[in-house]
């Protein structure tokens, strides 16, 4: 089981905002880089590329570059800005990039603390949008309560010591 905490924007860097999502997955990255080194053998990698192939197919690398392309418009990126280096971007873009992989990644449990911090309206309503959809458990801290009624369909309050769960939509 994987949990992914988002706490803050992606790093400034050179990296394009596609490839600071294509980099996320290492180890997709290293079979990548196996898969040429056995290719180049001379019985093509028998069993042990085989074996990679499997690997890469259950983590479903052929649609890797069209579901990052995918993430990246559906929180307002356009071919163009996908293009832009991170650096180029403002605190609340770069707070979408760092979204966009962690949607990359599809960890089984997302933890999400104030997201829609630092975040304009439509880049809240496109989050919300999204997170609407996240078919795996999210943890989200939020004090914006039409931002909850949007995407929570389970709420559990804490105050006091106390947890009282609430159910929504």
């Amino acid at each position: 089981m994987d949990i992914y905490h988002l706490t803050r924007e992606i790093d400034a860097s050179a990296l394009t905002s596609f490839q600071a999502i294509m980099n996320v997955h290492e180890e997709r990255l290293v079979l990548d880089k196996e898969v040429e080194r056995l290719a180049a053998w001379d019985d093509g990698g028998g069993d042990a590329l085989d074996i990679i192939y499997e690997r890469l197919e259950a983590m479903d690398s052929a649609t890797a570059e069209k579901r990052a392309v995918d993430i990246l418009h559906d929180l307002g990126f356009t071919k163009k800005m996908q293009a832009k280096k991170t650096r180029d971007f403002s605190g609340g873009w770069r707070i979408r990039i760092a979204l966009a992989r962690v949607l990359f990644m599809n960890p089984t449990i997302l933890i999400l603390g104030e997201p829609t911090n630092h975040l304009d309206w439509e880049a809240c309503v496109l989050l919300e949008e999204i997170l609407k959809k996240f078919d795996q458990i999210l943890v989200l801290i939020s004090h914006s309560q039409d931002f909850l009624n949007g995407v929570c369909t389970n709420i559990i309050h804490m105050q006091n010591k106390n947890l009282k769960l609430f159910s929504y939509n």
